[in-house]
Parts: structure tokens; sequence; C-alpha cells
């Protein structure tokens, strides 16, 4: 949350003796390019591309033209003092009510502007698109209305009414970036991209404004994974545009993506001759040669940074390729400088961490794990750091540590308490586990994580009940869900006599995700409960092929055993003890059969 002064509103007004007031200016500075960084991040098209799909952003204040006097009526004055007072308060969504009520009225369009930012600040979607189409109603030739416009469509992920207005910004403004960006919508519906196409086919554009209709259905059939057709697209772009550096990226994508590697090298090879300062050229050839030689790619790499040292993303990549390379000192410094930057502060941290650890610099290793507070690798981060407190400290000092973090940051309430439990069971404390479960789900009733993570510890708790009722609970949420399913179905199997009601919910998983091995593993042993053992060594055969899991070759020498394969058992559990020696139910399996005395 921001604080007053990233919000600055002034609001004068001069009373007639009419009793209407004339609203002079209302002058709105949203600074909320951090704020609002999802409404206007770049977006690529995919992990490797490096096509600028850049926001447009909006200072709904700059390079408008100056609105005449307006007269309000002196009822809505009270609107507007509400408003103001309320954004000083920092009370948004008050502050929105009243402005969108007032923009919605009085049709001002420096309240309309206002409405919008604050909604951009707020996420509030809906009242981003309402707004935005209010601005292009009230200014329809406002190049900052259209781009509102693109960005609001974009967020509701509504296809058309970004075409819409990213085209009318195209061909006025020859801005590619807003065309472009237009790919950010996902379009999952294979009949609305079908429509999608034929409306990009009959977009109004003229003159050499024509091609962009070529790069625009690529980067859609590229999205729908249909890649020749986007591949034709885009070659036909580059024909009319053989320089530009988009359509580079994104033929260079594409013949990566289709496996055509050399093709992709090449190609970039041949456009850093004719643009040897390209950067987004070179940053797409070094991740590219990566994949060939880490060697190729820190020598690209490191030409980017001779001409800006200060570029954190070319030093992250340099950070993670002499990783790669066992350069551990090279890779540590890189990262360090990387951390600078906020985007990749996170991640640089989590690696630093690492490379603590592997060097027994615990100390150091708690300190860049407790830097890592959002991104992907928050939740790993959160559970090495506790596994370090809790063996070099002390487990209450580790438990203090993800129970405050709840605290503090109460999006990650969930994530935290699996992963004390998870603490919990590796220091052999499973009752602790359940406890922590059972109050994360006081905290967050119904919640799927943690019903499934506490059905699993009630199952090796031998607490049946709790886990039947637990995997009940997320079924009724979701019927087909095929992990729910087979834990169900596995968990009736183990623990009761009810096989024929265990092998119907395995078999639903089954017929959902057939290529599932921890599914087919459970349909071998339920069959294997069910008195076929022929059937089940089949599938558990299948399984153990397929992902050679202690639990599966527990289950698949048993089986083995039953029928009379004594050799073929012994050898799957010796395999499986090689790899994991002391794991339980191998070596439980082995004692109830009799397995090791055989061995004698």
């Amino acid at each position: 949350m921001t604080n007053i002064s990233t919000l600055a509103f002034v609001l004068s007004v001069n009373i007639h003796e009419n009793g209407v007031m004339t609203l002079t200016k209302i002058i709105g500075t949203l600074f909320l390019s951090v704020m609002a960084v999802s409404c206007s991040t770049q977006t690529t098209i995919s992990a490797l591309t490096t096509i600028d799909r850049s926001v447009v952003n909006h200072d709904i204040s700059a390079d408008q033209p100056k609105q005449s006097l307006k007269e309000i009526p002196i009822d809505a004055l009270y609107d507007l003092l509400v408003g103001d007072i309320a954004l000083n308060r920092s009370q948004f969504n008050l502050a929105l009510e009243k402005y969108t009520h007032q923009a919605d009225a009085t049709g001002d369009i420096e309240v309309i502007k206002l409405a919008y930012g604050i909604a951009q600040y707020l996420r509030d979607d809906a009242v981003l698109l309402k707004m935005a189409q209010k601005w292009v109603e009230v200014s329809p030739q406002d190049l900052a209305g259209h781009q509102a416009a693109l960005e609001a469509y974009v967020v509701n992920n509504n296809v058309f009414g970004a075409l819409d207005h990213g085209s009318w910004i195209y061909q006025r403004y020859d801005d590619i970036d807003a065309l472009i960006f237009i790919g950010s919508v996902k379009v999952l519906d294979s009949k609305q991209m079908q429509r999608l196409h034929v409306k990009i086919d009959n977009l109004a554009l003229t003159g050499d404004k024509e091609s962009g209709k070529a790069l625009l259905a690529a980067i859609f059939y590229e999205q729908s994974k249909q890649l020749l057709k986007s591949e034709v697209k885009i070659r036909e772009y580059l024909a009319l545009k053989p320089s530009d550096q988009r359509g580079i990226l994104l033929l260079s994508q594409l013949l990566h993506q289709q496996k055509k590697y050399n093709a992709a090298i090449r190609l970039l090879e041949d456009a850093l001759e004719n643009h040897p300062s390209d950067r987004k050229l070179r940053l797409q050839y070094a991740r590219f040669l990566a994949t060939v030689s880490a060697s190729l790619a820190i020598a690209q790499l490191e030409l980017l940074r001779s001409s800006d040292p200060a570029d954190q993303e070319v030093n992250f990549l340099l950070a993670l390729l002499n990783l790669s390379q066992g350069q551990l000192a090279t890779a540590k410094e890189f990262f360090l400088e990387a951390a600078t930057a906020r985007n990749l502060s996170a991640n640089a941290h989590y690696h630093l961490g690492t490379i603590e650890e592997q060097q027994n610099n615990i100390n150091q290793a708690i300190v860049h794990y407790s830097s890592v507070r959002f991104g992907k690798n928050y939740t790993i981060a959160a559970s090495k750091l506790s596994r370090l407190l809790a063996k070099h400290r002390s487990v209450k000092e580790a438990r203090q540590y993800l129970q405050q973090r709840r605290i503090l940051q109460p999006n990650k309430a969930v994530s935290l308490f699996q992963v004390e439990s998870n603490l919990l069971l590796s220091i052999a404390q499973p009752s602790e586990a359940l406890m922590i479960l059972s109050s994360g789900l006081e905290k967050f009733p119904a919640n799927p994580d943690l019903l499934y993570e506490r059905s699993l510890v009630a199952g090796q708790q031998d607490d049946f009940v709790l886990a039947e009722n637990d995997l009940r609970t997320l079924l009724s949420q979701d019927n087909k869900n095929a992990a729910v399913l087979n834990a169900l179905g596995y968990t009736i199997s183990v623990h009761s006599d009810r096989q024929e009601e265990a092998y119907e919910l395995i078999m639903k998983a089954y017929k959902i995700n057939p290529n599932s091995p921890a599914i087919i593993d459970s349909l071998g042993w339920v069959l294997f409960k069910l008195g076929q053992p022929e059937a089940a060594l089949g599938h558990l055969q299948k399984a153990y092929k397929m992902m050679a899991d202690p639990e599966i070759a527990a289950h698949l020498g048993e089986v083995n055993w039953v029928m009379g394969n004594v050799k073929s058992a012994m050898q799957v559990w010796s395999e499986a003890l090689e790899q994991r020696p002391k794991h339980k139910t191998i070596i439980s399996t082995m004692e109830r059969l009799g397995a090791f005395e055989d061995v004698k």
C-alpha cells in the first residue's frame, strides 16, 4: 500500500451566484509504475522470446489538452470532496466509488482519468474497463484514452476490444508495440481464435501498416501452438520489413520451438552482423547458445556486459551460467550484483543461499534465504531456511520464523503452514505436523492444499477417519480430481476391507489420467487386494518402469513374492534399497513376508 506522497490531487472551485460551482481543475498525478506493475509490465511471447509487448504507461495528466471550465452542480461537489478526503486518508475504495459515480454523472475528462488511475492501482478490472470506455466516449480522438482502453481490455482478457484500440493506435501513430500488446490476451477457445484471425485479416490498416496484420496473426498462431502457420505469417511480415527486430526475434523463437536450433542460431547471427549493438538480439542469441555451449553463451553475455556493466538481467544470466559450470565464486559475484535489481533480487538471493549452504557457510545462507520474500523460489527458500535453523540453532527458532512470516505475509500463510508441517515430519514429529495443518485449516477452512496435506499425514498416523473425511471434502469441491480420487481409493484399500469401493475410485482416477505412475500403482495394488495378482503384476511393472519409486517397488516385490517369483521380488527390493537403504515401506514389507529370513 502506498502512502499519501504517491498521490497528489488538487481541487479548486469557483463559486457562482447561481449556486453552481465550476470545476477549474482536477489534476491526478499517480506514480503507479511500481504499484500497478501487473497492469504495465512487459510481457513475452514465451519463456525464451524477447519480443517487447510493453504496456503503454499512462501519465494521466501529461500531454492532454486543457479542459474548458465545466459547470458542475453543487450536489456533485460533495462526492468530489469526499473522494479527495478519502484519497488523503488512503481510503481508495471509497475514493473510487465517489469518483466513478461523478465520472458517469458529469462526463468530466479529469474525473474519468482519476477514477481510471485509482481503479488501476486497486486492480479493479471491471471499473478500469468502464472508465476506459467512458474516456474514449468523451474524448474519442485522445491517444491516451485509447491507450487506457487497450490496457483495460487486455487486463480483462477481451481480445476483440483490445484489437479495436490497439489497431487504432497503430494506424494513427505507427506504434507497433500497441499492436503487439494485444497478443498478451490469452485466447483459449478455438472458435474464438478462428473469429480473431478473421477480424485480423479484415483490419482497416492502410499503406505499409498492412504488414502489422501478419505480425499479429503470427503472434496468435504461436500462442495456439500452430507453429508452422505462425512461421509462414512471420516470414510474410519479414519479407516486408526484413530488418525488424521483433520479427526476427519471433521467427528465431518459432524455429527454436520446432527444434530447428541451428537455424534459429544462424538467423540471429546474420541479424547481429547487421545490428551488432542490438541488445535484444544478442540476448536471445546468448540464450539459444546456452543450450549448445555455456562458454559461447557466456562470451556473448560478456559482450553485453562490457557495454553496460549495470545490466542486471545480463549479470543474472552470467551468474546462472557460471553456476552451471561450477564457477561458484564468479557466480556469487554476479548474483550479488543482480540482487540489487528488485525484480531479480529474490531469485538472486535464493541462489546465493544455495551457494553458501553448499560451502557450509550456514549463517550467510540463512541471511540470503531470509531475503527471499516473493517469487517462485519463496516456498523452497522458506523450507531450506527453516531446516537450517532447526539443525544449526533450534526447532523452536525455525518454527518461530515461519509463524512470524505468516503474520507478516498472510498471502503466503498456506504455503508456510505446509512448510512447517514438512519440517516437523522431517524431524519425526508427525503429531505436531498434524496439529499445525489443523491450525491452518482453522484459518483457511476447506483450503484444498491444506486438506490434501493433512489427509496424507493423517494416513501416516493411521487416522483413517480424518484422512477419508478430508479427501471426501476435496472431492466435494472437485469430483474429477484424479489425484484426490486416487488418494481416497488407495487410502480405503489400505485401511479397510472396502476393496470394491476403492477399485471404483481408482478406476475413475485412471480414466481421467491413465499415464500417472502413482495411479497405475494404486490400480495394481487394489487388483492384488481383490485377489487378481496376475492383472496386478502388469500394472505394477508398468508403473515401476515409468517411475522407480520405492513405494511402487514395495508393491511390485510383494506381488512377485506371493506369485512365487522370489528372485524377481528380491531383485526389485534390492535395487530400491540401494537408492533408499532405510525405506520403511520396503523393509516392513520384507519383514512381514519373511524375506530377510529367506535370504539367510
